[in-house]
């Protein structure tokens, strides 16, 4: 019988105890505070012990880059964390990079790192600027590191561009982007303007905080001869999509794109409303400007898909003019 019950009390106190494993952390591009590498070592490892609330058992150096070094973190813990960070993002199209100089970095550090705490409710571990090293331009990026996955968490998404913009500032844009995102119950962050991108004229990187994806497109809708053509039709596109507001982030000009000017317009997610070629085609912008409102008026009526409007606009393959007609979707 006193078997029996010491048996029974180490069954119970083996089976109170929760048993440590021996986990790994990378941490990349944490900045040099000096050239030895190894110095940082204990630095690094109290800021994980005391942000992860776990003992950590060995730190040692990686890998040596320009401005920074990566570092390899042994900790205990009855199983491995998890992490929501800023700097595990895996486009292969946008790019994280926001500043070109790192003071620049340095400079927005603190109220990204407010807005994180915000967003995740979590408390960072790490909050750094580093290098994207093969990269030119804005290559520097903000990395804000805490423990816990939080269902709100970092995301990056864009768009591409191939003209520039013309009668807006950047300001605008972003205000809109700020706009569509919180409606959604998102929050923005950044709006990053790459230009000379290899897959175009430039990229636009769009940091926000979200539960899910937000997708971002520019759309040409109408290719016409001149600036001022361009921008009355910006206005008209203004008016028409006022509605629509829900799926617009911006409209404007962009150009010029082989001597010709670009109606641009900005949507997240699916839009609300669709756009078609009309059947008839005009041997210049005049000719179907005198006609549209003829031509449109064919396209009225439909209780499914109800008409909005429409632009002229230069076929880039024919080199004739159609009218782009816009539907509810």
């Amino acid at each position: 019988m006193k078997n029996l019950v010491f048996f029974l009390a180490v069954v119970q106190l083996f089976g109170s105890l929760s048993w440590a494993d021996v986990f790994k952390y990378e941490l990349i591009g944490y900045p040099k505070e000096n050239r030895n590498c190894h110095s940082q070592t204990g630095t690094v490892a109290a800021l994980f012990e005391q942000g992860a609330k776990v003992k950590v058992v060995h730190t040692e150096c990686v890998r040596e880059r320009q401005t920074g070094y990566d570092f390899s973190i042994e900790y205990e813990a009855p199983q491995k964390l998890e992490f929501t960070s800023t700097g595990d993002f895996l486009s292969a199209v946008y790019s994280p990079g926001r500043f070109k100089e790192k003071e620049d970095c340095l400079n927005h550090l603190a109220a990204q790192a407010e807005l994180f705490v915000r967003a995740t409710g979590l408390t960072p571990i790490f909050s750094y600027c580093r290098s994207q090293e093969l990269s030119v331009g804005k290559n520097w990026e903000i990395v804000i590191t805490a423990r816990d996955k939080s269902q709100v968490k970092p995301e990056l998404g864009g768009y591409l561009m191939f003209t520039k913009p013309q009668g807006i500032s950047f300001e605008d844009i972003s205000q809109g982007l700020k706009r569509t995102i919180e409606a959604r119950g998102a929050l923005f962050s950044d709006l990053v303007l790459h230009w000379d991108s290899v897959m175009g004229m430039g990229e636009a990187s769009i940091h926000y905080f979200s539960s899910k994806r937000i997708e971002f497109s520019l759309e040409r809708l109408a290719q016409v001869p001149s600036l001022n053509q361009c921008y009355e039709q910006a206005r008209e596109a203004a008016s028409i999509l006022k509605g629509e507001q829900d799926s617009v982030f911006t409209i404007y000009c962009g150009g010029p794109y082989f001597n010709y000017y670009e109606l641009q317009v900005g949507t997240v997610d699916k839009p609300t409303f669709t756009w078609q070629h009309s059947v008839d085609n005009f041997g210049s912008f005049d000719q179907c400007q005198a006609q549209r409102e003829e031509v449109l008026s064919h396209y009225a009526g439909s209780p499914t898909t109800p008409l909005l409007g429409g632009f002229c606009s230069r076929d880039y393959q024919t080199n004739k003019y159609h009218v782009v007609v816009l539907k509810k979707r």
